[in-house]
């Protein structure tokens, strides 16, 4: 819902499709809400679909909002899924203090990849 762009034309390019993806219901702060993520994998399991791919976001494009990536992980780990994170924006929080760091990206070493540019803090 609030994941940038990059998602749905990397989903095309690769032959996916964007009519299949998924988009995840946020909160009132723009983050993915991880039980609404688990109910999505299981509407598409039961349909006979294979999700494979889940996209957070650190530091979404117009909030800024950081998504919780602990609860990701578990859901992404019960269901056996990749959990990539989009840090273009907000993966410099990264040079943060460490209460920058755990505020923001708690559970980053958790994940199973992550980009980011730095000059976008800057």
């Amino acid at each position: 819902a609030a994941a940038h762009y990059s998602y749905a034309k990397a989903a095309h390019l690769l032959g996916i499709g964007e009519d299949n993806m998924k988009e995840i219901p946020i909160d009132d702060r723009g983050r993915m809400k991880p039980e609404e993520l688990e109910r999505q994998i299981q509407v598409d399991l039961a349909a006979g679909l294979q999700p494979f791919f889940v996209g957070a976001t650190a530091g979404t494009t117009v909030w800024g909002s950081f998504d919780e990536l602990v609860g990701l992980r578990a859901v992404c780990d019960k269901y056996g899924l990749w959990l990539h994170v989009d840090g273009a924006w907000g993966g410099a929080a990264l040079l943060g203090s460490p209460a920058t760091r755990d505020r923001l990206l708690r559970g980053v070493e958790k994940v199973d990849s992550f980009c980011w540019n730095p000059h976008k803090m800057v």
